[in-house]
């Protein structure tokens, strides 16, 4: 065949051939499952996705070496703190158009972040997911509260982009925020109390406590003092803590974490006068919002808690990543009833 003819041929067929090769792109985009990959696995449009024991990891050495000790105290590395969060929770990471409100006095220099997916049929209800991200002083605090930080952006990793008939809400704040007249507020009050002012129907708040230290020694776990609570001697066991009232109300999703959940659970119960002593779980009961803590205790069986010991390599990141999932899971169920 002559050299032009060849040529001639290669000029019509190469146009067929671009447009059969587009078509064939254009229809594995539209089939092709939501991605958009990121450094560290991440995806932008990935729906629930459950994070690893390695990504919790690197979470919380990120607060813990990366940032450091996050005392609400210190302005700059709580707003260190809150603008990281903030990024993490963002479009150009996990995926979500982030909220936040500036409190404080002054100069409003603390903040909190607060981002959610709204619901459907039932889109007034909301589940609120809390964590607070303040440290000890002087504690680089894995445990306390980077664990906490890190489960809760895994959560909110999951739920991204999910379509459920509830509203799930998810809010990070440090512990507490200057106020001239008393000091200091507690951030959940802040919170609990616009949620009243607003009329907010919330059908429960899952606050996230410390959740990442775990022990198969015996008598590893110790009692709270002058609490009638009567936990397991070994420190092995996920606390669900609450008031009675939020027992009765949240009773499904308690029912649920314990039916899901391989790690050992336990169902801490209290009446007003013992709800009373923690102050993030009684500003909602206060309000008559149903709240429950799910902590591994914290001090009562981490030795660790608020020294600068509090460090990463104590952290059992794999019973994080099955807490997760248990995690995400029940509240799944909570927001499809």
């Amino acid at each position: 065949m002559k050299q032009s003819n060849i040529i001639k041929i290669g000029l019509v067929v190469l146009p067929f051939g671009m447009m059969i090769l587009g078509a064939l792109s254009l229809i594995y985009s539209l089939n092709a499952p939501a991605s958009k990959s990121r450094e560290g696995g991440r995806s932008v449009l990935n729906v629930k996705v459950l994070s690893t024991p390695d990504e919790l990891k690197a979470l919380v050495k990120r607060q813990a070496y990366d940032i450091g000790t996050r005392p609400w105290q210190d302005k700059d590395n709580t707003r260190i703190t809150a603008k990281w969060i903030e990024s993490e929770l963002g479009e150009e990471n996990i995926g979500y158009r982030s909220r936040v409100t500036f409190i404080g006095d002054k100069g409003k220099d603390y903040r909190i972040i607060e981002v959610e997916s709204p619901g459907e049929s039932l889109a007034e209800e909301v589940l609120l997911v809390v964590s607070n991200f303040s440290s000890p002083d002087s504690s680089p605090g894995a445990n306390y509260n980077a664990s906490s930080v890190s489960m809760f952006l895994g959560l909110a990793r999951y739920f991204v982009n999910t379509k459920n008939a509830r509203t799930i809400r998810f809010v990070a704040c440090p512990s507490r925020f200057p106020d001239s007249d008393s000091g200091s507020i507690l951030s959940t009050s802040y919170i609990a109390e616009k949620c009243k002012r607003e009329k907010e129907k919330l059908v429960g708040v899952v606050e996230i406590g410390s959740l990442g230290f775990f022990s198969e020694e015996p008598n590893s776990q110790s009692f709270p003092n002058n609490f009638d609570i009567d936990f397991p001697t070994t420190a092995n066991f996920i606390a669900l803590i609450g008031s009675q009232s939020s027992h009765q109300s949240m009773g499904s999703f308690i029912s649920g974490f314990t039916k899901s959940s391989n790690i050992p659970v336990q169902k801490v119960s209290l009446d007003d006068e013992e709800i009373s002593a923690f102050d993030g779980l009684s500003v909602f009961t206060e309000k008559g919002y149903p709240v429950i803590r799910v902590s591994d205790t914290g001090a009562l069986r981490y030795t660790h808690h608020g020294k600068k010991t509090d460090t990463p390599d104590k952290i059992n990141f794999y019973k994080m990543a099955e807490i997760l999932k248990v995690l995400s899971l029940t509240i799944s169920t909570e927001l499809n009833p």
